[in-house]
């Protein structure tokens, strides 16, 4: 039995799910880093600063689950002290705009890397992406309050609520944006084009109570509603299906979410935030 050294890098509410996760796997070994020392689970072999881990753990799993503004770093770091080591890298990829180089840079790193885009591991949006070509009309709606999250340090909204933009990606072709706009209340309304037809996304990060929905129109004119299952057990599985695939991936293709895909879902809320700083500047694009 080949034993997994698994390091969770950031054990925060995210992190501390991902090291029950693994806690859970027989064949794992399972370390963590964090330069809070009260986030340290009794149980696991902790760090307080990520070079002390790389140099003294050689992992064959990262689980990067630090702040965003930390995710870019976190992974050259791990990529360039064991460059076989298989990332999982919790989204958004970055907390601003992402500049060419480090796109770039990004594009250029092989093996297996995924970003924590677990939606994409929901069953209904398995069942709609393999019919994304018959869609002609794609509507999400996403609403939260992001001020009741566990966690602290959080990215701004739209890349904290990146999950339903990383969707039309998934679930289209070729999308676009055409028109943003945000409300006083904090409210995002986004719209756009794709190959077969049209997509919005609209996202309340700020709102009680919480909702997801998706609204399709497909190309023979039917109109499918689904308000998606977020019970724990579903979110769970979501989680440990993407730590699994991690774990057995071989290279990139063996990944529903690659860096690439996730770099193509993060350049198109980098395009909405321009068009949104250009609109409050008054300045027509």
């Amino acid at each position: 039995m080949t034993e997994r050294r698994v390091a969770v890098i950031g054990l925060g509410s995210m992190g501390q799910r991902y090291v029950q996760h693994f806690q859970r796997d027989r064949q794992a070994q399972v370390f963590g880093c964090d330069v809070r020392p009260e986030t340290f689970p009794d149980d696991v072999l902790c760090y307080d600063t990520l070079d002390d881990l790389l140099t003294q753990v050689a992992p064959t799993v990262a689980v990067i689950a630090v702040p965003a503004e930390h995710h870019l770093s976190s992974l050259y770091a791990v990529r360039e002290a064991h460059p076989r080591c298989s990332v999982l890298l919790e989204k958004p990829v970055a907390d601003r705009a992402l500049d060419d180089q480090n796109v770039r840079r990004c594009m250029a790193l092989g093996g297996v890397i995924a970003v924590g885009y677990c939606w994409r591991f929901h069953p209904f949006a398995q069942q709609v992406r393999s019919v994304r070509r018959s869609i002609r009309d794609l509507t999400l709606y996403v609403a939260s309050d992001m001020r009741t999250w566990p966690g602290h340090h959080y990215a701004d909204p739209l890349r904290e609520f990146s999950h339903e933009l990383d969707l039309v990606h998934f679930l289209t072709v070729a999308p676009r944006v055409t028109d943003v706009g945000r409300t006083p209340h904090g409210r995002y309304s986004i719209s756009g084009e794709h190959r077969m037809g049209r997509w919005s996304v609209r996202i309340a990060p700020y709102h009680h109570p919480p909702g997801r929905w998706v609204r399709l129109r497909m190309r023979d004119g039917s109109t499918v509603t689904n308000h998606w299952a977020r019970h724990p057990a579903m979110l769970n599985a979501m989680y440990e299906a993407q730590g699994a695939e991690v774990c057995d991936a071989q290279d990139a293709s063996d990944l529903t979410c690659p860096l690439h895909e996730a770099i193509t879902t993060t350049l198109l809320v980098d395009e909405i935030e321009r068009r949104l700083s250009a609109q409050e500047d008054g300045v027509v694009m």
